[in-house]
């Protein structure tokens, strides 16, 4: 069943983004087990997916942002916030959050809710990730983000095996940061915590698992006349809860609710329901159609956030674009999972996304689990791709091994 499960009407009516301005986000990963068919016996059902909307909005509190909306499926939960995202999944969460916001200084909170809940701690934890662009604002970020180091530091407090990289030009304001951390073998994932029948609680079977991939594009100096796309009239507070409304439009003009060649469906607030017994799938096919439902919100004067999961084919597949459309710090991210394939490739759909922004300078990385084909070929697809048509030019390329993982970071300018 899809659903949405909360709308923050009144703050989604009153939400001012007038003085929000820096769009780089910072990007938190944490897999607690290694798949969502490694929970342990005595965890809940749902894993991380049972703790308690009540518990997100208290840790949410001490990053600074609120939740704007919520949506489900039978695989994921998906929060939109007042600065970015939440994704929750049975095993791993996905916390992206933009601005001044403070997102390493929940740690301590979701720890002790994990530790009571699901009895696992941070040095537990399977593997983390968390990385972020250069901010463009540094002087204004708060708590630890003001400087990388420390950053890296309270990272070290709570994981083990902690590796810091610093990726790109550190002279130019364009680099990346990345701190990798967690066990290979953590004491508290146990792949016999399979429930009864062998299958997991939304009954996929672990057979079914696939391989991991995050595909992000980071983009700066938006051409002004895609940027105003994001620019809106209304005034917070003004009428009734429009920024759903506006953000749904804005979704379906620009085209961004079909990166993926989704069938054309309405899939606005509320969304439509999908059957118990309505064939799911967790091996993706290649006849296979990815269906997406979106949560998008248009704020306030400017600005836009959208969530899209995969709601037909298990796997917790899900992509995210965040836009700060203002002149002189103009921002746009686009972040998925999606498995890319033949039917679907990793170039057509970054070309859509630059089509869409039109930036002057972009990042795009990929991290990917190694040993898989498809995404080797999703790898080199990236490295051989020639953008010289849209007037790209590749300025910088690193391939970094992260042991299991491997990491591709490459960025462009605009051809002079």
């Amino acid at each position: 069943m899809v659903s949405v499960e909360y709308v923050d009407h009144e703050l989604s009516t009153n939400l001012d983004s007038t003085n929000a301005f820096e769009g780089p986000e910072k990007l938190l990963e944490i897999w607690f087990w290694k798949s969502e068919f490694d929970l342990p016996s005595g965890a809940a059902i749902d894993g991380m997916r049972s703790v308690p909307m009540s518990t997100w909005v208290d840790i949410l509190d001490l990053v600074s942002c609120k939740i704007l909306s919520m949506k489900s499926c039978k695989f994921m939960d998906a929060y939109l916030l007042s600065e970015s995202s939440l994704f929750v999944f049975p095993h791993k969460i996905i916390l992206k959050t933009c601005g001044t916001t403070t997102t390493l200084a929940c740690l301590d909170k979701l720890f002790q809710a994990t530790k009571m809940l699901l009895g696992i701690s941070s040095k537990q934890i399977y593997r983390v990730f968390y990385s972020r662009r250069s901010f463009m604002f540094p002087e204004k970020q708060v708590h630890v983000h003001r400087d990388w180091k420390s950053e890296v530091a309270l990272l070290n407090e709570h994981f083990v095996s902690g590796k810091s990289y610093v990726v790109g030009d550190f002279a130019s304001d364009d680099h990346w940061y990345l701190y990798v951390g967690g066990n290979a073998n953590p004491s508290g994932c146990q792949t016999s915590g399979l429930h009864p029948n062998g299958s997991h609680p939304n009954g996929s079977h672990p057979n079914g698992s696939l391989s991991d991939q995050t595909f992000e594009i980071l983009m700066t100096e938006l051409d002004p006349k895609c940027a105003s796309t994001f620019i809106y009239l209304r005034q917070p507070g003004g009428e009734k809860d429009l920024g759903h409304e506006l953000g749904f439009e804005t979704m379906v003009e620009t085209e961004l609710d079909t990166i993926f060649q989704s069938p054309t469906v309405n899939t606005h607030l509320p969304s439509p329901s999908i059957s118990e017994d309505e064939h799911e799938s967790v091996v993706p096919k290649r006849s296979h159609v990815y269906e997406f439902i979106h949560d998008s919100f248009a704020f306030t004067p400017c600005g836009f956030s959208s969530n899209s999961i995969c709601t037909n084919i298990g796997g917790g597949y899900y992509y995210t674009l965040h836009i700060t459309p203002e002149s002189g710090w103009s921002y746009a991210s686009f972040e998925t999972n999606y498995p890319f394939n033949e039917t679907v490739d990793v170039i057509t759909v970054l070309t859509k996304v630059l089509k869409t922004f039109h930036p002057k300078k972009f990042s795009m990385t990929l991290i990917s689990e190694v040993g898989d084909d498809e995404r080797q070929s999703t790898s080199q697809a990236l490295l051989h791709c020639d953008l010289s048509e849209l007037n790209y030019k590749r300025a910088e390329k690193a391939i970094y091994d992260l042991n299991e993982y491997s990491l591709l970071y490459m960025n462009f300018n605009t051809e002079k």
